[in-house]
């Protein structure tokens, strides 16, 4: 309607780069609830035969994918992906999301996009000096960055890690769980 420029509606925020951060909220939402991010998430993820080898299953492919979708958003659109995982095969979810997590910001490291940090740094650059940051630029340092902070993760993980079971499988009897609750 021409009422008002986008530029200037988008004045108001800090950073022109939270608002992609929330439109790929919009866009990991809707990947979510129409089943897609599920269905296919089950089918790459396939049947783990270690810890570790669910570790890495899950590690590569979301560093991946945060380092060309804000990784905010990513980690929202596999966590529940993840967990439903994990309980069909058995793993501690303990073992598996902080795993998911850091994969996620050290992915995100290798492009302009994939961190809120470097959106928000970008801004700051394009406002101070008229030029920002080109979309690869960071990836001399982040994807080597990444590289061996997954592969410490995948080693170390199993001295790091909490074994922690859900409330209702230490129980005998989930009713009782469930009435001692009420």
């Amino acid at each position: 309607t021409n009422v008002i420029q986008p530029k200037e509606a988008l004045e108001g925020f800090a950073n022109e780069g939270l608002i992609a951060v929330a439109v790929l909220f919009v866009v990991a939402e809707g990947l979510r609830q129409t089943g897609g991010v599920g269905y296919l998430g089950q089918k790459l993820l396939g049947q783990p035969k270690s810890k570790i080898s669910a570790q890495m299953r899950i590690m590569f492919p979301a560093a991946l994918m945060s380092a060309f979708m804000n990784n905010t958003p990513v980690v929202a659109m596999t966590l529940p992906v993840i967990s439903d995982w994990a309980k069909k095969h058995r793993i501690s979810v303990s073992h598996l999301m902080l795993p998911l997590s850091y994969s996620e910001i050290l992915g995100g490291l290798g492009t302009l996009v994939g961190t809120s940090t470097t959106l928000v740094v970008n801004g700051l650059l394009i406002n101070e000096t008229g030029q920002g940051l080109m979309m690869f630029e960071i990836a001399w340092i982040g994807v080597p960055a990444a590289v061996v902070g997954v592969l410490y993760i995948l080693c170390c993980a199993k001295w790091l890690l909490p074994e922690r079971m859900s409330a209702l499988t230490k129980l005998d009897d989930p009713r009782e769980y469930s009435v001692e609750m009420l």
